[in-house]
């Protein structure tokens, strides 16, 4: 598969977002998402590949955002779950632009940069479908297919695992890399190296900083190789 790409990115409601992030009120937890959101669709944007950048998503607020951060927007009233609305959109896509390349990308990648996005891309480009999995080993950060018929409703705990059985192919991406590191809590974010923050999450850091020390590296993050 060749260039160029589409590149999806799914957004809850962000007055939903970002649940597990302790300690923040919801302002912050609903800015924190919207954050994310504009670095990573700014990110996916600026990568040659990519074509377009579509928000998949009903919320009028992360509908406004994917806008005015220069994505195009879809999403389905019809989807009861993520894995409904991302069949949805990714038909639609795939029909409206049939000689695209389509990846999906989760919304929370704090630390993916530009050149972290196309390496990837660049990789999946030599295979019919392909998968990226979180830094634990069981969730999943990046799909990509040629065929919307392709893809599989496994999106979720333990994803990782059901679409590597699909047929799915493991990019092998490194284990230290931002594209595997997603962010469910305010400890992953602030385990993420300063510089690979984009600049809108990076404002966020300073306009909401969370109290107390910066935490050490877990195990995990040792593992991984982060800072």
């Amino acid at each position: 598969m060749t260039a160029p790409w589409t590149a999806l990115v799914p957004a809850k409601p962000l007055a939903r977002a970002k649940s597990r992030c302790a300690g923040l009120t919801p302002d912050a937890r609903r800015s924190l998402a919207a954050a994310m959101l504009t670095d990573l669709v700014g990110r996916l944007r600026a990568v040659p590949a990519v074509r377009s950048v579509v928000v998949v998503t009903t919320d009028p607020e992360a509908t406004g955002l994917a806008l005015a951060s220069g994505a195009a927007v879809t999403g389905s009233a019809r989807a009861t779950g993520l894995n409904d609305e991302v069949a949805d959109a990714l038909a639609l896509v795939g029909g409206a632009a049939p000689a695209t390349g389509l990846a999906l990308v989760m919304g929370d990648l704090a630390g993916a940069g530009t050149a972290d996005c196309a390496t990837a891309l660049a990789l999946a480009a030599r295979h019919r479908r392909a998968v990226v999995g979180d830094a634990d080993g069981t969730g999943t950060t990046l799909l990509t297919l040629r065929d919307p018929a392709d893809f599989r409703p496994f999106l979720g705990p333990g994803s990782l695992g059901r679409f590597r059985a699909a047929g799915y192919r493991d990019l092998g991406v490194a284990a230290s890399s931002p594209l595997r590191r997603d962010v469910d809590t305010v400890a992953h974010l602030l385990s993420l190296p300063p510089h690979t923050l984009g600049p809108a999450t990076r404002r966020w850091l300073a306009a909401f900083p969370p109290p107390g020390p910066r935490p050490g590296p877990s195990p995990l993050e040792r593992r991984v190789g982060a800072p």
